[in-house]
């Protein structure tokens, strides 16, 4: 057995955990977000019974940090991006003046890729010994780096994580589901349509209807064609959920995910209204995946249900007339994916904590969680 923990994202990623890995493991991703989450990023790569595999972490140091990463406001704050059950969040008031402040929460070393999973990588899947193994090595460097809490935030119950985690003593708090949608092999978009149930249906073909109606249609388009509609719509999705939108960040962000992935990798799909984009998706493909990467919308009377176009019509038609096996469209917003036809899987928070103080507040803070509102 052999663990190594490096700086940063080490260049030796896609050799040592192969090709076969989901598309946040991929090489072009992890080239693509070498720049995300915090200044600190960590690689873990271990080899067990002769298989390679690897987890990435980043160090979250500030009490800035954003809500998607940041523990204390993930349980604690007024949320911005997650829509918790009203209940859960009104608990949150009182809970905070009982609390040990965000800074007592630091440093915090949460396990995640850019994209907001948390998954062992190796290819044809992780042996329960290597990721045992690789588990292992996160508290073992947690500990001797005074980390006061550690995170696998992101965790689908389809994985062998949650077991693993369970047994090392960490704690599983509800948080939202990821959706993701099977493609039958040979079929088309009306047998997609036939799969889903007689209301999910009625709701898509109204919708398509009223999008005609209203003069919208979406296309498959070139990223230079529409880059500053593009960039407009990002930023106007990130200042939506309480953030400055950075527009420079932004655009190196897109920029990167285009050159790392190339054309064959993208697809880029814009919704127009009397020549205006108002909506977009972009896909990232992945082996037999296609992965939505990023969308934006504007919210308007005359753009209801565009959405759905750019986001689940046009590309699962074109999807299915590519082969394709599985759109994966993340985490969040899972009711309005799950009536389009998406399996949902549980993704939960699974967090320790060295400092009992600060374990005790995770125990009160995690009491009324509930699993986030689908819309």
């Amino acid at each position: 057995m052999s663990v190594r923990v490096l700086d940063g994202v080490a260049p030796e990623w896609q050799k040592h955990v192969g090709d076969d890995v989901p598309v946040l493991a991929s090489a072009p991703w992890i080239d693509a977000t070498l720049e995300r989450l915090t200044s600190r990023r960590l690689t873990l790569l271990a080899t067990e019974d002769g298989q390679g595999g690897g987890l990435q972490a980043t160090v979250v140091d500030s009490p800035a940090a954003g809500e998607m990463i940041s523990l204390y406001r993930m349980l604690l704050a007024d949320p911005k991006v997650w829509k918790f059950p009203g209940a859960s969040v009104a608990a949150r008031g009182d809970l905070r003046g009982r609390m040990p402040p965000a800074e007592d929460w630091l440093p915090h070393l949460a396990v995640l890729y850019p994209g907001f999973d948390s998954f062992v990588a190796a290819s044809g899947g992780p042996a329960p010994a290597l990721g045992a193994v690789l588990v292992d090595a996160v508290l073992s460097w947690a500990a001797e780096h005074g980390m006061r809490v550690v995170s696998f935030p992101y965790v689908r119950s389809d994985t062998g994580l949650p077991e693993l985690l369970a047994e090392r003593g960490f704690l599983a708090i509800p948080l939202t589901y990821r959706s993701r949608l099977t493609l039958a092999e040979g079929a088309g978009f009306d047998d997609y349509l036939a799969s889903l149930s007689k209301n999910g249906r009625s709701q898509v073909t109204k919708e398509r209807q009223r999008l005609a109606t209203a003069g919208i249609s979406t296309v498959r388009c070139a990223v230079d064609d529409v880059w500053s509609d593009v960039l407009a719509l990002r930023c106007d999705l990130v200042e939506r959920y309480g953030q400055r939108a950075d527009k420079d960040l932004e655009a190196s962000n897109l920029r990167a995910l285009f050159s790392c992935f190339g054309t064959g990798g993208t697809r880029l799909y814009c919704s127009f209204l009397e020549g205006r984009v108002v909506g977009f998706s972009l896909y990232l493909v992945w082996r037999d995946t296609w992965y939505a990467g990023y969308t934006g919308t504007y919210l308007t009377p005359q753009t209801r249900s565009v959405y759905f176009d750019h986001l689940f019509y046009a590309p699962i038609a074109d999807a299915i007339a590519e082969g394709t096996r599985v759109v994966d469209l993340g985490i969040g917003a899972w009711e309005g994916k799950r009536r389009r036809g998406c399996e949902l899987t549980e993704v939960n928070l699974w967090v320790r904590a060295a400092d009992p103080a600060i374990e005790r507040a995770i125990s009160l803070a995690a009491a009324p969680m509930r699993r986030e509102v689908g819309w």
